[in-house]
């Protein structure tokens, strides 16, 4: 019998699923089930709003707390919020992140810190303090969202691809350490996927560079945030029991030459 993805009962936290990629997380993992949900962002706006209203037309409780989350004190308040409103933790997606596309020599060393604290040290931190609620608990699955720029440098500037190559990095560390508590840690890198931002990037193409990108994907298209969010919800869940320290791709094929 093939084990279904189902999240009924799970507690979940995701950060940066106010808009993006993160949205569709939190959209796919209240599909499969899930029912209370903390957001974790840096603003408080229109989109949030959006994302909470559908999060709730679906039946879903949200919990959100606002903040940095390359802090340790926002790290700490949304875990202890979580716990304390529903009684548990069983998913954290650390998802939020931020690109600033700059060319190697341009790159400010204060560009570099910044950069490394939102895709890297927050992910740590999460892993940490959301980790040892698990673990007190007995276990839980954390999903740390890379990038296909973690794995082949990319192109949006050094700062970026180093630190998805970290989040892969400490994805492999972490699920080493932490299996004796119950807990699996996997990493997700995708590849080009239709977002808010990607779509203002490519509004300024011309037609003929449009068509040069969606023509290094072998599937001919970007990725929807829904594809994310499915595979997100997979490894979260007990059909993924088995399966910790992986880093699985959502590329369309990129990987694939």
């Amino acid at each position: 019998m093939i084990a279904q993805t189902s999240l009924a009962g799970k507690t979940a936290l995701v950060t940066g699923a106010a808009q993006g990629i993160g949205r569709g997380i939190a959209i796919e993992l209240v599909a499969a089930g899930c029912r209370r949900l903390t957001i974790v962002d840096l603003v408080a706006g229109e989109e949030l709003r959006q994302t909470v209203a559908e999060l709730e037309s679906r039946g879903a409780e949200v919990l959100f707390v606002g903040g940095d989350v390359s802090q340790t004190a926002t790290v700490t308040q949304a875990v202890d919020q979580t716990v304390q409103r529903w009684g548990q933790i069983d998913i954290i997606v650390n998802n939020a992140g931020i690109s600033k596309p700059t060319s190697f020599f341009e790159t400010s060393d204060e560009q570099w810190d910044q950069v490394l604290r939102v895709n890297l040290r927050s992910v740590f931190l999460f892993m940490k303090y959301g980790g040892m609620a698990m673990r007190d608990q007995g276990g839980g699955a954390i999903v740390n969202m890379s990038s296909i720029s973690g794995i082949t440098g990319g192109s949006t500037g050094p700062d970026y691809g180093a630190s998805k190559a970290g989040v892969i990095a400490l994805t492999k560390f972490g699920a080493r350490r932490l299996s004796e508590f119950g807990i699996r840690v996997n990493a997700v890198a995708p590849a080009t996927i239709n977002t808010e931002m990607i779509a203002r990037n490519y509004a300024s193409l011309s037609p003929e560079e449009k068509a040069k990108r969606l023509s290094n994907i072998p599937m001919g298209r970007m990725g929807e945030t829904s594809e994310v969010g499915r595979l997100v919800a997979f490894l979260a869940s007990d059909a993924a029991s088995y399966v910790t320290g992986e880093t699985v791709g959502v590329t369309g094929g990129r990987m694939s030459s």
